[in-house]
């Protein structure tokens, strides 16, 4: 009897990464000098830093010591266990207390990444590399959608000389843990502290994991970052300078920017990498930071096919767009959706999605499937590969594309539900597949988005989660459209783009 299999694995405890064939380069407009802030947005000199998949050659090196090559079947493994790692932790982070997370503040100019993929630790695994400091040090972060604090390994001694005399300065971790390649603070002439008696520690920063003990108002402010799965992050909070590259070929410094000084770092997994850009969603992270200009506060990015090949370029903006988006060119018209930001949702992107249909027929999925309030829900998230639906609509879903394409050979291929053999397949002979939101928005993606190639088959790209849970809309299913997500209107527009 035809069917598809629940491959309901194991989940390990790490969180996950991203994987993309990809890498995606970032621009950011500012308002310069008199003459830059008479040009229009779409002139200005955007920052530009770079963002690479896992397997591009430099991330090879820089984690393994050599490069690496795996066959699509090994990658589709690779992606579906760390896709599982990362909906544990979304699924954990969604149910903590929200009651105190902070909605970023109104934002602006636009940041437009290259993107790529992962590593086996951290909710949102893109890499980045980072120069901070002054002058400036060059390090290797993983991009991190799913928390706010950027901070890199770092060394910084609080006493130069009689260390006796300022004991209360001296780190609980000082001398026991040595990073390969640190962050050297004391080198660095724009490295502000930030104290724990001021104002900032002991408000905004509380958010970001800040002790709030403070015996001495001069000692620095200290933070304690835990990730789901057991990572934990402990530093120090200070302001820094950040150097990009802007796209007329001179540089920027971002000023007093946010970093931690992590001091310690409990998890083997982040070996080879320097430390976490977050790019969550609180007024805190670097997404909000480096989105500073008139037109509101967001971003955008343009996934490419994520067959192509490693050094493929797709863009990822931080910052609202302007109209006529940065070196990406919508093929069609923008749509607009409601954007759920805080509350229930976290940290996450949450979408209001209602319904699915195949060839034109609304599937029959119960309506607390995508309900918030009653355990469900949905959300947009680059950070996971494959596509999420929860039993009660996975169930029906892969019920109704199995009757579609049971003319094919179903061919067993673990840890796809469904797969079957692509002789005499052609897109034009897929079902038609479309998402249903609020107001009557429809989002259609193409064929190869939900019908994946794994080798020498095809395979549904979609995996079954427990209900109650999130429905995850993954970066496979959204490539080749332009996104765009404003913080500031609570809105995310879609449109399809050959993201180059």
């Amino acid at each position: 009897m035809l069917g598809y299999t629940n491959p309901m694995s194991p989940i390990s405890p790490l969180l996950i990464f991203f994987f993309f064939n990809f890498f995606l380069s970032v621009h950011v407009a500012f308002d310069g000098d008199e003459q830059q802030q008479q040009q229009k947005p779409s002139e200005m000199p955007m920052v530009k830093l770079d963002v690479m998949h896992r397997h591009h050659p430099h991330v090879q090196e820089k984690l393994y010591g050599e490069r690496r090559s795996l066959g699509s079947t090994d990658r589709f493994r690779d992606i579906h266990e760390h896709d599982h790692n990362r909906q544990r932790s979304i699924s954990t982070s969604m149910k903590m207390s929200k009651t105190d997370r902070q909605l970023p503040m109104p934002s602006s100019a636009p940041i437009q990444l290259k993107i790529s993929s992962g590593f086996d630790f951290g909710t949102n695994e893109y890499f980045v590399q980072f120069r901070v400091g002054t002058p400036p040090q060059k390090f290797l972060l993983i991009v991190d959608t799913g928390s706010d604090l950027t901070w890199l390994k770092c060394r910084y001694r609080r006493c130069l000389g009689n260390c006796t005399a300022h004991a209360h300065h001296k780190s609980r971790v000082e001398h026991k843990v040595k990073f390969d390649h640190p962050f050297l603070a004391n080198h660095s002439s724009s490295f502000k502290l930030i104290t724990c008696g001021s104002d900032f520690c002991l408000g905004d920063l509380q958010l970001l994991f800040a002790i709030p003990d403070c015996q001495v108002p001069s000692n620095p402010c200290v933070y304690d970052y835990s990730y789901i799965g057991g990572g934990a992050a402990t530093g120090l909070f200070a302001n820094e300078t950040v150097t990009v590259g802007l796209t007329n070929g001179k540089e920027k410094q971002l000023h007093d920017t946010l970093i931690g000084c992590t001091e310690l770092f409990n998890a083997m997994q982040l070996k080879g990498v320097d430390g976490i850009l977050g790019l969550g969603t609180g007024a805190h992270s670097f997404a909000h930071r480096a989105a500073l200009d008139k037109n509101g506060g967001g971003f955008s990015y343009c996934l490419i096919d994520h067959l192509s090949h490693h050094s493929a370029t797709s863009y990822f903006i931080l910052g609202y767009p302007p109209a006529e988006p940065l070196s990406v060119a919508p093929v069609g018209n923008m749509t607009f959706i409601n954007l759920h930001l805080g509350g229930p949702f976290n940290s996450y992107y949450g979408v209001g999605l209602i319904g699915i249909s195949i060839d034109g027929v609304t599937l029959n999925i119960p309506p607390r499937v995508w309900d918030i309030q009653k355990g469900g829900g949905t959300i947009l998230d680059s950070g996971t590969s494959l596509s999420m639906l929860t039993a009660p609509a996975f169930d029906v879903f892969m019920e109704a594309m199995v009757q579609k394409l049971k003319k094919f050979q179903q061919i067993l291929a673990d840890p796809f539900a469904y797969c079957f053999n692509k002789t005499h397949y052609s897109h034009e002979m897929a079902p038609k597949l479309r998402f249903h939101f609020e107001k009557g928005v429809v989002f259609e993606p193409p064929p190869k988005s939900y019908i994946v190639k794994v080798d020498d088959i095809l395979c549904l790209g979609f995996t079954s989660i427990p209900f109650p849970d999130t429905n995850i809309i993954g970066n496979i299913l959204q490539q080749n459209f332009l996104w765009q997500f404003d913080f500031f209107n609570k809105k995310v527009g879609f449109a399809p783009s050959q993201c180059i």
